[in-house]
């Protein structure tokens, strides 16, 4: 019978490797978001602010997960990070949704 997840430490190492190796971008993405939604953003509650900056520090976790198995430099993560740090999450979401229409319909 296989190991539950939660027992598995497969899941728990393959997610610190992970912290360690993006922590630093992770860490520049929440703080460029943070602050970037305290100045521009129509005075949203401090839980909104943080889980939008924690989405975009997540989002690139998997951004730099993804770089790095399409075997790209590293730098392609960092600006990643910038962008979506200044940009936003909802910015973000806009331009994919455009992109991929764009792509259905051509």
């Amino acid at each position: 019978m296989p190991k539950m997840p939660e027992k598995n430490p497969d899941l728990w190492i393959a997610f610190i490797t992970a912290l360690r190796e993006y922590g630093l971008v992770m860490g520049l993405t929440f703080a460029l978001s943070y602050i970037r939604i305290r100045l521009y953003s129509e005075r949203k509650s401090m839980i909104a602010t943080m889980l939008e900056a924690a989405f975009g520090a997540l989002l690139i976790m998997l951004i730099g997960l993804g770089i790095n198995a399409m075997g790209l430099n590293v730098a392609w993560t960092l600006f990643s990070a910038a962008f979506i740090g200044l940009l936003g999450v909802d910015q973000i979401r806009a331009l994919a949704q455009k992109w991929a229409s764009r792509k259905v319909e051509g």
